[in-house]
């Protein structure tokens, strides 16, 4: 996954030693730069999702980005082979790999980090008025309802999707929801959706544009270790409050996972005027705090998430990935994991936790 070249000049005797050397002298130097992929999408086509723009200290794309790259070498992100994208560059494109377009996808980075709107479908909860647009095949419709009433996906059809253009089986197969710019579309994350299963999927760039199809396969399949979606409920462990476990995240996500490490997010919608500045996960993350304990740091509104692939078996939560996983000392892969770890912050700031 990640490469350092080395120059060895070897003569006889010494070829053995110099070589020895050489692989210590790696190990002592961290010389294993990370790859990192920022998504900032804060307003989108013609408003068709109300603008979330904040401040340089709480967008990803500003001081997390400039900390996280203001090195050379280990702890820091490779500046080179790193990407941040912003608003109308937050696309399908740069979301999925797809061939021939010269653009990294979520999974040609170490760590990916997007902030924007999320949600998933049937979401379960918050009891609270919500817009969401359907599609009859000419038209798109307006409408608002309780987000937990209208069974979003499953009796109200979910229609930012490319194919079938309206979901109606978010009962039996969760998914969750990335909004991307262009009005009506998005990447939904699942079983049967994008990066489930590790088959292809339709796409389109626009939602009126022709559907293409992609084969690719799950998350961490190639580089990807760590995936945060900053943004309202998109990684369900809990209820509204915090205090019961509920399995929709994992129903979701262990169908995306190729091997990837954990991913983070929120089980409930939250304000921006919540968020905390992102300067103190940056600078966690390059000090070796792991990633989960890092990223629970900056919690919005109690309401942070977490589901981490384990080992199998699993060796406990003394040794498990999610209380130790580090941005730069990363435990090993667990492809196709069975076990899964999770937590979140309750209401009173305290945590919770399960694992299947």
């Amino acid at each position: 996954m990640y490469i350092c070249n080395l120059g060895i000049i070897c003569w006889a005797r010494k070829c053995i030693l110099l070589i020895l050397l050489g692989l210590i002298g790696i190990a002592l130097s961290g010389c294993k730069e990370r790859e990192l992929g920022v998504y900032s999408l804060c307003m989108y086509e013609d408003f068709w999702k109300h603008s979330v723009c904040v401040g340089p200290s709480y967008d990803p794309y500003e001081e997390f980005w400039s900390i996280m790259t203001s090195g050379s070498g280990a702890p820091y992100a490779d500046a080179d082979e790193s990407r941040r994208y912003r608003n109308e560059e937050v696309n399908i494109l740069t979301v999925l790999p797809i061939p021939g377009d010269d653009l990294k996808g979520w999974d040609e980075f170490d760590l990916v980090f997007f902030y924007g709107h999320n949600n998933m479908i049937v979401p379960p909860h918050p009891h609270q008025s919500f817009g969401y647009y359907t599609y009859d095949g000419t038209t798109w419709t307006y409408h608002s309802g309780y987000l937990d009433e209208i069974g979003w996906g499953h009796t109200t059809p979910y229609c930012y999707y490319t194919f079938p253009l309206c979901v109606t089986t978010g009962n039996t197969h969760p998914g969750s929801v990335i909004y991307l710019y262009y009005k009506y579309t998005s990447c939904l994350l699942g079983g049967l959706y994008h990066y489930g299963q590790g088959t292809g999927h339709h796409w389109r760039l626009h939602w009126d544009d022709p559907v293409e199809y992609t084969i690719y396969q799950q998350l961490g399949t190639k580089d990807l270790e760590w995936l945060i979606l900053h943004g309202c409920q998109a990684v369900i462990t809990a209820n509204e409050d915090g205090t019961t476990y509920n399995p929709m995240g994992l129903q979701c996500f262990h169908w995306t996972q190729g091997k990837w490490h954990i991913v983070l997010g929120h089980y409930r919608s939250f304000s921006t005027l919540s968020l905390k500045s992102l300067a103190g996960f940056a600078l966690d993350l390059l000090n070796g705090v792991p990633v989960q304990e890092a990223y629970f740091d900056v919690d919005p509104d109690f309401n942070s998430s977490a589901i981490a692939a384990e080992a199998n078996p699993f060796p406990g939560w003394a040794n498990s990935t999610m209380a130790n996983d580090k941005w730069a000392d990363p435990l090993p892969d667990h492809k196709d994991a069975s076990i899964f770890t999770q937590r979140w912050i309750t209401r009173m700031g305290t945590e919770g936790s399960h694992w299947d």
